[in-house]
């Protein structure tokens, strides 16, 4: 799960990915009036029982209940085996679960359902061009590509992938304008590559488009139907690359209430504290995680040496010397295999340092 200070470029989502649209005690879940459904390709929007089907669904893999996410997703391709809906779904509640223990170790399923949904989109699209859902779903579909480059793959490839589905999104609104969810992909695109590209930001043909993506994000979060909560999520890390801490943690709260179960938003309120100098707010929430990813017993160790390292900052922080070492010592002992050990030598390497210096600190007292 995104917990470092590195934000991840284009957000761990450039597109819905993991936080759905829950909605809050007593709000309806509303359709919006796009295109007509039809029997082969049922509309999303407009098929309550397909809408309400993928919101459960997303509702369980935001409380970290991926299993059951993917049996009723299952259940959604077993009734509409010819929509993409189902696999769509599917692939993210596999995609939330590996951003969740940071492990693509289920990605050929997750490509998979992907390539599923890929193609059952592109045949909707060509049996209905004027329809707007089979763009937005091949732009979902084509983000998660983006989304596992940023993760697991590279910057530059992740950046390519991204354009191409913000180039869907784009479709999907010039097809229905009030397709308001399709603002997800374009706002995340607008906002992380301008941060990415700051350093060559000055010249006339390469816009800023950081308070646009922000606008576009918060359009989202406010409007949206399936990508509501998604949007607060992407937006909650913008606002914390952006230094704005205080509006990050009261949307990060909200977060919380809708998924009490999930872990995401407590990542999201740890670094937020964390940057705010509230260590023991910090401490707490990164012991929290540190205790949820335990409790699985899943051989998170990449998570947990995260976990330590914040910790650790956060005890030397409030001077608190002496428990600083003991987290330190923490995170250099799990038994994480050899390629977690090297995706994390950053934080180990710190960890060290930090220990090296606590150490001298506690001879002199």
């Amino acid at each position: 799960m995104i917990g470092r200070g590195s934000i991840l470029p284009l957000a761990a989502a450039i597109l819905l990915s993991a936080m759905p649209s829950i909605p809050a005690c007593g709000e309806s879940r509303t359709v919006t009036d796009h295109q007509e459904s039809s029997p082969e390709f049922p509309s999303l929007y407009q098929t309550p029982a397909i809408l309400d089907s993928v919101l459960s669904g997303l509702d369980l893999a935001a409380n970290d209940h991926f299993a059951e996410a993917e049996s009723l997703f299952q259940r959604l391709t077993d009734i509409h085996p010819g929509s993409p809906i189902g696999p769509l779904f599917r692939a993210a509640a596999i995609h939330a679960e590996m951003l969740d223990r940071e492990s693509p170790e289920r990605f050929p399923e997750f490509a998979l359902w992907l390539r599923r949904a890929h193609f059952l989109s592109q045949q909707w699209k060509e049996r209905d061009p004027r329809s707007a859902e089979p763009e937005l779903l091949l732009g979902i579909a084509e983000g998660y590509d983006a989304v596992y480059e940023s993760r697991w793959g590279g910057w530059f490839a992740a950046l390519k992938k991204g354009l191409r589905s913000k180039n869907r999104f784009n479709d999907a609104l010039t097809k229905d304008s009030t397709l308001i969810d399709a603002l997800i992909g374009i706002g995340n695109y607008d906002y992380w590559k301008a941060d990415k590209t700051d350093v060559i930001n000055w010249l006339p043909m390469i816009p800023d488009n950081r308070n646009k993506g922000l606008e576009e994000l918060h359009q989202v979060a406010v409007s949206g139907v399936i990508c509501r909560t998604a949007a607060r999520g992407s937006l909650v890390w913008a606002l914390i690359n952006e230094g704005r801490y205080d509006e990050a943690l009261a949307h990060a709260d909200t977060l919380t209430q809708q998924a009490p179960e999930g872990k995401a938003p407590l990542w999201m309120k740890g670094f937020a504290n964390y940057r705010l100098y509230r260590w023991e707010e910090a401490l707490a929430l990164y012991r929290e995680i540190a205790e949820r990813i335990e409790s699985t017993g899943a051989g998170n160790y990449f998570n947990l040496i995260e976990c330590a390292y914040f910790e650790a900052q956060c005890l030397f922080g409030a001077g608190r010397y002496a428990e600083a070492a003991g987290a330190c010592h923490k995170g250099l002992s799990y038994p994480a295999p050899e390629a977690t050990r090297k995706r994390q030598s950053g934080r180990i390497g710190e960890l060290r340092d930090l220990q090296k210096r606590l150490k001298k600190l506690l001879a002199k007292s």
